[in-house]
């Protein structure tokens, strides 16, 4: 801890000499005991106070993925604060747990203000280079201000690689009480290529200290980390962000809530509150469509009540193999015991009840289809605690929720339209629609349940028009590209 607390301090004073006076400064120190220094207030903001009085600071542990712990010094608050004044309702200890999100929305949202021209400049870029070689034409997720207005000045501008659908995320953090009461509800509203989803918070619990379940930890390691961080797994019990949700779905469609058994005991708590003080119907709940993310866990006597409120829950797989990362807080296998693998990420339990499922990942699409296909899951150490480093293994977990190809394949694209409040215009081709399609290297049916992963896309289309082509694809005319900027590495037709 001291050796680090050391690198951290020196880290601060070589950065000090590098930046104007006032400037913001990001420091991101990497595993376990980075993390645990910052969970454990072994490091203070009074400590980074007297490193960097005069400079707004951010100490960010950022290697170890959702586990990420984060702080700030004074100064920093400061920022924060006059931004968003109800940042002063969180303490940093209310604020532990949620690093990865914190952090975006900061860097986002308060570094970046007044930059949206910018962002929208690399966010275009990102888009083009990495988003549509992975085969996506639609990406549903929650956004925050720079984000929004980037996307909102591609949109104007005809420059929209793929479709957008946004959720006003991080409302706890942004908004007064009532906030939600007055947004309008907006819903589905929106252009062709950029709309609003509805309005939701996300991590409203928390896996960087462990999931917000009433199951008991078996692993006496995370079993103190409990103890001695005294941080509630369970962030929706913060007054704040409870309220904030209970307004989220009473007043609009509350979206990306993730999904372990005990946030969803709350989840559905609250709707039956707003039911029994408003008199809302359960077809007014179902034509919410509220969704759930991740689902670490879900349990069987929750399952009649998520379909009867029409919920609809989205699978994670790439959590998947958190369950042979030893350093993982969200690892069910290790923590909580093999008997929960078969409520975990358990898409055959929710589908055979009649849940409309569909996948939330923002990995390789057909990567996590395979590991839905054959619940196989492979990991490989970025930490040396995490195990020997470039040495990958592979194990099959909670066999029973695995589902068949054919199903998988709806998952991604028919009913995860619904998700994307446009199954009239996405997820299948047919007349009308608008003809958003890719064009892989193999046969999706023919491969072996594990030879999914290896599928390559060699052609996203969006609208009709090409936006993305692989050279290994073959001569393509150049005009059934969307644009010049989209053709790069293809080969092109005379």
């Amino acid at each position: 801890i001291e050796r680090t607390k050391k690198a951290v301090e020196e880290a601060i004073k070589k950065r000090i000499q590098e930046i104007e006076p006032g400037e913001w400064m990001i420091i991101n120190p990497t595993g376990r005991v980075a993390r645990d220094m910052i969970l454990f207030s072994d490091i203070t903001r009074a400590e980074l106070d007297r490193y960097a009085p005069d400079h707004p600071l951010m100490l960010h542990e950022s290697g170890s993925g959702p586990s990420s712990q984060i702080l700030f010094n004074s100064k920093g608050r400061e920022v924060i604060e006059e931004e968003l004044p109800v940042f002063k309702k969180f303490t940093d200890h209310d604020l532990k747990g949620d690093g990865v999100n914190l952090s975006s929305l900061i860097v986002k949202d308060v570094m970046l203000k007044g930059r949206d021209k910018d962002y929208a400049k690399s966010l275009k870029k990102v888009m083009l280079s990495t988003t549509l070689p992975l085969g996506f034409t639609t990406i549903g997720t929650r956004l925050t201000r720079t984000v929004v207005n980037a996307l909102i000045i591609l949109d104007r501008k005809g420059e929209m690689p793929i479709r957008y659908g946004w959720f006003y995320g991080d409302g706890s953090f942004y908004n007064p009480e009532g906030f939600f009461k007055r947004f309008p509800e907006m819903s589905g509203v929106g252009s062709a290529y950029l709309w609003n989803l509805g309005v939701g918070e996300e991590v409203i619990d928390s896996p960087s200290t462990g999931l917000c379940t009433p199951a008991r930890v078996i692993n006496p390691v995370l079993a103190d980390r409990f103890a001695r961080s005294g941080v509630d797994t369970c962030r929706i019990n913060h007054p704040v962000m409870r309220a904030h949700v209970k307004d989220q779905i009473q007043y609009g469609r509350g979206v990306e809530y993730h999904g372990t058994d005990g946030t969803i005991d709350i989840i559905l708590e609250i709707i039956d509150e707003i039911r029994e003080e408003t008199g809302m119907t359960v077809q007014e709940i179902r034509d919410k469509r509220i969704t759930l993310d991740h689902l670490f866990i879900v349990r069987p006597d929750q399952i009649p009540k998520l379909v009867e409120y029409g919920m609809v829950m989205a699978v994670s797989p790439g959590f998947l193999a958190a369950n042979m990362n030893p350093t993982a807080n969200y690892n069910v296998l290790q923590n909580y015991g093999e008997q929960w693998m078969k409520y975990h990420i358990p898409a055959k339990s929710l589908m055979d009840a009649g849940a409309i499922t569909v996948f939330a990942e923002y990995r390789r699409p057909f990567q996590s289809i395979k590991m839905m296909v054959t619940r196989e899951a492979c990991f490989s150490p970025r930490l040396p605690e995490q195990g020997k480093m470039g040495v990958e293994t592979c194990k099959t977990l909670g066999p029973e929720q695995a589902i068949n190809r054919i199903t998988a394949l709806k998952m991604t694209t028919q009913w995860a339209a619904y998700y994307m409040l446009k199954e009239n215009q996405i997820g299948s081709l047919e007349v009308g629609k608008w003809a958003d399609f890719v064009v892989i290297d193999k046969d999706y049916f023919a491969v072996s349940g594990k030879g999914i992963q290896d599928i390559n896309v060699l052609l996203t289309v969006v609208g009709g028009k090409v936006a993305y082509a692989s050279p290994d694809y073959g001569p393509i005319d150049r005009a059934l590209f969307k644009g010049p900027e989209y053709v790069r590495e293809a080969q092109l037709s005379n």
